[in-house]
């Protein structure tokens, strides 16, 4: 007869757990700088305030905080977490309607459940601020950038991990709208106005042998049914003015697609709604990213995309195309001057930690009273600029 041995089996927790750990418990540490929150309050009472009517759509905006588990004091680093927790703390006392961000929210070069840890942090910031929010997913917010410097054989992040941490999360908000549940395409309205988000990131997470067909941080696509949506919700805006909402540039000042896939056809959907047409929009690939779908925009009314905003190219920079403009907003990520990958545009800001040009946001207020849509910077930003609605 065999005697079996009864053991409590104790739990350890395993080394990306563990890490994990470490690194909420490090990320809850941080607090709000008083000085930057009393900054960026007082901008907008000085500046956003004196323009505001019960008809404006007013967003906080943030974009490409890069942010990364290390303390750094003139580059990406926890800086970019404080500065998402610095804008909502301070717009919690605003009168502002959203709090948004348009992508790279991490800089996706830190071990997997690091990315993951910094993600879940931030996302618990906005849903616990005051304010509604939307965040858009950025190139590097699948962590490519870790699978491609370290040369591993498979994909850091799963199929569902950023859908998961971040996006799923937009869409639990009653005032976020999608056509349904798997829908890439988000919208609010308030009034007359609408406001959609793109995902300019929309690429198909295919292994082969473990890594990725598809680099995130380098490809840059909307794929078909994003497009289909669009449509659909364009067809169904009537009298509204419209503003869209991406991480990436969609097309360049010439016209040509700035995505590796598709940003002309999102122009090309823009202009045709905007001229009232119907026809179909297609192109010559086939596979991923093939596109032939039909659209009919005779309904719309006084309906019109007048603005396109981004930011991913780490500056400012603003140009008109078929009558809609286009405007590209600076990282709030602080890029010192003396570090290699810092733009110009940063450079001549000369960025540093703990002033205020560590910082780059800004407030939109988008205003039909006024067929005006305002862009208040603050930090290393143009601190006013307007374009027709």
């Amino acid at each position: 007869m065999k005697i079996k041995f009864l053991t409590k089996k104790i739990f350890r927790p395993r080394p990306t757990e563990f890490i994990s750990v470490q690194t909420d418990s490090f990320l809850r540490k941080l607090k709000p700088r008083p000085f930057f929150t009393e900054y960026i309050g007082n901008v907008f009472t000085k500046n956003v305030k004196p323009n505001l009517t019960d008809n404006c759509l007013t967003l906080s905006v943030l974009t490409d905080t890069h942010e990364k588990a290390v303390a750094s004091s003139s580059y990406y680093g926890l800086n970019g977490v404080r500065h998402i927790i610095e804008a909502n703390r301070a717009c919690d006392e605003l009168p502002v309607d959203y709090n948004v961000h348009l992508g790279d929210m991490i800089d996706g070069s830190d071990k997997p459940e690091i990315s993951r840890g910094l993600l879940r942090f931030t996302m618990e910031n906005y849903e616990s601020s005051k304010h509604p929010f939307f965040v858009l997913e950025g190139n590097h917010d699948e962590n490519d950038k870790y699978d491609e410097h370290k040369f591993i054989t498979s994909a850091s992040f799963e199929r569902d991990d950023y859908y998961d941490l971040v996006t799923k999360h937009n869409f639990e908000q009653s005032s976020i709208h999608r056509l349904n549940e798997v829908s890439k395409v988000g919208w609010i309205d308030k009034g007359d106005i609408r406001a959609i988000f793109l995902n300019t990131s929309d690429i198909p997470y295919i292994l082969n042998g473990g890594t990725k067909k598809y680099d995130f941080k380098k490809v840059r696509g909307i794929r078909e049914q994003q497009l289909e949506d669009l449509v659909t919700i364009l067809e169904k805006t009537v009298d509204k003015h419209v503003v869209v909402f991406g991480h990436a540039n969609l097309i360049s000042p010439s016209g040509r697609s700035a995505l590796n896939f598709n940003g002309d056809l999102v122009q090309q959907i823009f202009t045709s709604f905007n001229n009232k047409d119907s026809g179909r929009i297609k192109n010559e690939l086939t596979g991923d990213f093939g596109v032939n779908l039909r659209y009919n925009f005779t309904n719309t009314g006084i309906s019109k995309v007048s603005n396109y905003i981004c930011g991913h190219m780490h500056y400012e920079k603003s140009f008109k195309v078929d009558g809609i403009n286009h405007i590209i907003l600076n990282c709030s990520a602080l890029m010192g001057k003396k570090h290699g990958l810092t733009t110009d545009y940063n450079r001549k800001w000369d960025r540093r930690y703990n002033e205020v040009s560590e910082l780059a946001g800004y407030f939109i207020n988008i205003n039909p009273d006024k067929m005006l849509l305002q862009i208040f910077g603050y930090g290393a930003a143009t601190r006013f600029v307007s374009f027709e609605i």
